[in-house]
């Protein structure tokens, strides 16, 4: 599964169980509110309703010194009952007889409209179309029954009750979502953070670290990727040491040669004639070519050399490539077998194939002799022009043939060969990826080996 995948199931499945149980705990706590709520309410109102006549006869023959007292005499004799005195006169004067309770007096069109304020909740509005009592000179009295404002006051704070809850639901549900995004992060950057001491040691030259994590997600592909870069690094730096040894060793003997007999002919040791001087630049010679091919190499390698592509016979090209190898073949014993089909006539680099395939012809004569033939082909295969050279001899293993492409590796040694330094192959194959080409190798041990160049794009 993709780590895309596996983040997007990760969001939608905790997503989907914080905000599930979000709305069910919401749900219980607010249907065990309102229960609660409905219970404590459930009041007859039959008999908290004030009857006018019950307050007029309450009032009848009494005389009050103040509205303060009217209002005490009215809650002594009906404690249910919350009533209001207002001057008929002043908008502004308006009493009530609750200490904890304030009161808001507004005209409106339709009657007579009071807002009852208690503190931490929000106001309680009545309206009333006159007043139910009026008082001789200028009173007017209204009453309710306070077990409306009661519970009207307890569904205020049963109300800020369920958002408190609410609230702290959601709180506790956002840490919880803050963990599971914290245990998630940790999973997926787990194996990152393990890259990140895996990418150090490589950096302290530890190249034989690898990661032994199995996932079949993105990261597990960049940790394969990294296993890859780690062996790539590590065969590498092998190769650049066997570079520095085989470097040594390929210059420092022919330099050597060459110092010596210059020593010997100053010294009279040694006669400065033709002959020497053969030998001298001959070496000079390997020297050169050992230089010539290092900067082939690195040209390939960095797609900096140019080709020279004409239109050429192909076929006449390797016939007259072939014929150079008659006499070395005869002298040898090796049967020199061509098949190459006629009239093959193509756009492409004739020089650098002509170096590929001598390169490959050398290399025949060098470890394949041993098998008498030696075979140079040309032929179309599958819509694909393909140039083979096999031979018959000691072949190559396994593990051998996985190297044979590398740098400064060498195969195997070979008695007619004592100046190879392992890079022909390495620049075929890259003279090849430029022109478009792939050079392969097959072989079995001591049934010879075979290389082809294959050509898909050619016209």
């Amino acid at each position: 599964m993709k780590l895309k995948t596996k983040f997007t199931l990760l969001v939608a499945l905790c997503t989907f169980a914080l905000l599930g149980s979000f709305y069910q705990l919401s749900k219980n706590s607010a249907e065990r509110t309102f229960l609660a709520f409905n219970k404590q309410s459930a009041v007859t109102f039959g008999h908290s309703l004030l009857d006018d006549d019950l307050v007029e006869e309450a009032l009848t023959g009494k005389t009050f010194a103040s509205p303060e007292a009217t209002l005490t005499f009215l809650a002594s004799t009906f404690p249910e009952q919350l009533f209001i005195w207002r001057d008929a006169n002043s908008t502004a004067d308006v009493k009530i007889l609750n200490p904890d309770l304030t009161i808001d007096y507004e005209q409106v069109k339709s009657g007579h409209q009071f807002s009852i304020h208690h503190p931490g909740v929000a106001a309680f509005v009545v309206q009333f179309n006159e007043a139910q009592y009026v008082l001789s000179p200028q009173g007017e009295l209204f009453w309710l029954p306070e077990v409306l404002l009661d519970r009207s006051f307890e569904k205020e704070a049963l109300q800020q009750a369920m958002l408190d809850d609410f609230m702290l639901t959601l709180v506790i549900l956002s840490i919880i979502a803050a963990l599971l995004a914290w245990l998630g992060s940790w999973y997926f950057l787990s194996p990152l953070k393990q890259l990140k001491r895996s990418f150090k040691a490589i950096e302290s030259g530890e190249l034989d670290t690898r990661l032994a994590l199995k996932r079949h997600d993105e990261v597990g592909e960049i940790i394969n990727s990294f296993n890859n870069l780690a062996a790539w690094l590590q065969g590498l730096h092998q190769q650049y040491k066997q570079m520095n040894s085989d470097l040594s060793h390929e210059l420092r003997t022919p330099l050597n040669g060459i110092r010596s007999r210059l020593e010997a002919m100053e010294d009279g040791i040694v006669p400065m004639d033709k002959a020497q001087l053969a030998v001298i630049t001959q070496d000079l010679h390997n020297v050169n070519r050992i230089i010539d091919d290092l900067c082939l190499l690195s040209l390939t390698e960095s797609k900096q050399l140019t080709l020279s592509s004409t239109r050429v016979n192909l076929s006449e090209l390797l016939t007259s490539t072939l014929v150079r190898y008659q006499a070395q073949a005869e002298a040898r014993g090796v049967k020199l077998d061509a098949d190459i089909q006629e009239g093959v006539s193509v756009t492409l680099d004739a020089g650098r194939v002509r170096q590929i395939v001598v390169n490959l012809l050398d290399n025949a004569f060098k470890y394949g002799a041993d098998g008498g033939v030696v075979t140079l082909k040309l032929s179309y295969q599958d819509n694909e022009l393909v140039i083979t050279v096999a031979d018959c001899g000691q072949g190559m293993s396994p593990n051998q043939l996985e190297q044979v492409f590398e740098r400064f590796y060498r195969a195997q040694g070979s008695r007619h060969d004592t100046s190879s330094l392992g890079l022909g192959l390495p620049i075929c194959r890259q003279l090849a990826e430029l022109m478009g080409a792939t050079l392969t190798a097959t072989s079995t041990e001591n049934q010879g080996a075979s290389f082809s160049l294959r050509f898909s794009r050619l016209t």
